[in-house]
Order: structure tokens, then sequence, then C-alpha cells
């Protein structure tokens, strides 16, 4: 199967969600759960998931440096606002183009995969993101994103969750989660009226944050049931982890 960028042969296992954010979640443990939505069922996993035919090395690693800054942006975000709870937070000296084109990666990705792995349907935005991502066009807004930080009383990343699309303010958005942050991406050229302007990423060197407490939105409520209504997943959980952490490796 030949690259889906550049058509290239020889193609690589490309994780899906970067495999940084998985080694967040798993820390010294042995293993990572890779659920369903509601965490009824699971795979036992070590490093995430991937696809090895949709990307070659050259235009993986062109996604990789913006998933590096990524990475390591938004533990720099946690680790300076763990306490932080109920209000919003300004940060600035942020690349903001770099964590869209982060996030547009992402969701890009979870629309070549398979459909077993989780493929999602964006239309005519597929290729609109590709064109972001490799040749740096501008979507004239109709590619934006924001962020809500999940707040947990530390600074540690407990799960991640793969892009779904869905509606907000009438506008269609793709959620994921990752890093203790939940990522909204606009896919839809008409101007987001309700949000405050400092809270897009797109063309920003500061960003608006909301930092909500962890069993306020779903993917906490998730994460925080998922161990007692699921005994397998308690079970494995236990079983790989070294201090066996409640609600550690859960990716859904």
């Amino acid at each position: 199967m030949p690259c889906l960028n550049c058509g290239a042969n020889d193609t690589i296992r490309a994780h899906l969600i970067p495999q940084a954010f998985v080694r967040e979640v798993r820390g010294d443990d042995k293993g990572y759960a890779l659920t369903n939505r509601n965490a009824s069922s699971f795979q036992p996993s070590q490093n995430g998931r991937y696809d090895d035919a949709i990307l070659c090395t050259a235009c993986d690693n062109i996604l990789g440096k913006d998933e590096k800054y990524a990475v390591e942006t938004l533990a720099a975000i946690r680790r300076s606002t763990q306490h932080v709870v109920d209000r919003t937070f300004m940060v600035d000296g942020i690349e903001g183009d770099r964590l869209l084109r982060f996030a547009a990666g992402t969701v890009w990705k979870f629309a070549l995969t398979k459909p077993h792995y989780g493929r999602i349907d964006i239309g005519p935005y597929a290729a609109i993101l590709q064109s972001l991502l490799y040749d740096r066009a501008d979507s004239g807004g109709a590619v934006d994103a924001f962020l809500m930080k999940l707040h947990s009383g530390d600074d540690k990343s407990y799960f991640n969750r793969a892009p779904s699309p869905e509606r907000y303010e009438g506008l269609n958005f793709v959620r994921f989660a990752v890093g203790s942050f939940i990522f909204l991406v606009k896919l839809d050229r008409r101007p987001a009226t309700n949000l405050p302007a400092a809270a897009w990423l797109r063309g920003s060197t500061s960003i608006l944050i909301p930092a909500i407490a962890f069993n306020q939105i779903e993917e906490g409520r998730t994460v925080l049931s998922a161990r007692q209504a699921n005994g397998r997943l308690d079970a494995y959980l236990q079983r790989v982890s070294v201090a066996a952490t409640a609600n550690k490796n859960l990716a859904s």
C-alpha cells in the first residue's frame, strides 16, 4: 500500500495517537488498554494503535515535528496549572499554528485509517487537512481548534481518546483527548460566534483555556467509572500496573 500523502511505496507503522502520549499515560507500567467508547470492552496494548498502510517515514516525520511540540507544550502547561480549576487561564508564548497542525494531523490520520481502527468521516475536509499539513495552506478559518484542560489535581495524564465527530454550537467539530486536554477541531467554514477569540489556536501566540474538574465532563466521568463497571478491565490494569494506580492507563 503506497503512502496516502506522497505515494511512496514503503509505509511504516504510523501511530494514530502519538506514542509519546501513550507513554505519558502508561508511565512505568507494562500495559495500556484500548477500549471502546463506553469502556465495556478493551484490547491490551503496549504502545497504542498504529496503522502500517497510510504513511511513509518522511511524511510521518513531518507530522512528528508538530506532535513533539504538542507533547512538550501540553506537559509544560499541566505542570504550571495543576492547581487551576473551574476557571479559565491564559497561556502565553504558544505557537498556536503548530498545535493546530498537530490536532489536524491526528484528525486526518483517523480519517484515513481502517474502519476497525476508528476511522471517521470528515468528507472534503480530509483533503483540506492534508493541504494544511503538507503544503501549509491556509484554510481561511475553516479549520481551527480550541482546548479544554481536565483538572485532576496533579500534572499527570490518565487517558487518551480517539477522535469522533460532533456538533458544537451548531457547527461541525471533531473531538479528541490527549495529555489531559480535550481538543475540539472545527471543520466548518462558518465562524464560531459564541466562543472568545482568545480561545482559538489559529495564528495565536496566547490562548485562553478553561480548566474543568475531571468528573464534570464526559471523558473524565467515563474514566472514573470504567474500572468499576468492567471487572476484566480492572483486573488487567491491576496486573500490568507497577503502582496499581486507580484510573490509570485507559484509552477510549
